[in-house]
């Protein structure tokens, strides 16, 4: 079966001022080379949106999202948060790494869904017991400075390349930092330097299912 790691971001959740994220700041931090940012992206009072061949980076009032564009193994995002969060002033809450990996079921999703999930002494089986069923779990553990939440569900996408419906089971990690202290920013780049160690647990959960 095809496996892919298809969503690959960074959310830190906050008190932002989008005005201050301009082109300058960007250029000026050594956060982005001039010739990185195409022109697509924005820059506004309310929101800026920097958009490069690489990565989508969006600063609303309430949160920071990275995104990378074409998800890789390699941690490639943590230095471009690791330079914002030392070159500018907020106030943050929460900090998430969030890494979405794909199984493509080649349309055997519910058989599939049943053999991983299926509990035979659950009591809510006797509501789900047509061939149509599919089935999913959601688990979660403390995972170094995280909290590492993972939703495993099937799912039906669009492949970019073909245009053609994919059934899939989709195994959706998130590791979320709560920032309730003064020294929050201490915790973010904690966290960012455990990345690696994110991607590799997340891996070696897939394969056990990628067969």
């Amino acid at each position: 079966m095809e496996v892919s790691l298809t969503v690959k971001n960074i959310v830190i959740v906050g008190e932002f001022q989008p005005s201050r994220f301009d082109k300058y700041y960007f250029l000026k931090n050594q956060i982005f080379e001039e010739g990185d940012i195409l022109e697509t992206s924005i820059f506004s009072s309310e929101f800026s949106v920097v958009r490069t061949n690489l990565f989508n980076l969006t600063v609303l009032n309430n949160q920071i999202i990275l995104n990378e564009n074409e998800p890789k193994d390699e941690d490639f995002i943590s230095e471009i948060i690791s330079k914002i969060v030392k070159t500018i002033e907020f106030k943050a809450s929460g900090f998430g790494i969030n890494l979405h990996w794909y199984i493509f079921s080649e349309n055997d999703t519910n058989r599939l869904s049943k053999e991983y999930f299926y509990n035979e002494n659950s009591v809510i089986n006797q509501y789900f017991i047509d061939g149509n069923v599919s089935y999913g779990t959601y688990m979660s553990k403390d995972f170094g400075n995280s909290r590492m939440k993972l939703d495993i569900k099937p799912a039906t996408v669009t492949k970019i390349e073909t245009g053609q419906e994919q059934t899939i089971i989709a195994f959706s990690f998130n590791f979320h930092t709560d920032l309730n202290t003064e020294n929050f920013k201490v915790n973010i780049m904690k966290s960012l330097s455990e990345i690696n160690e994110y991607t590799e647990e997340t891996k070696k959960i897939v394969k056990l299912y990628a067969k």
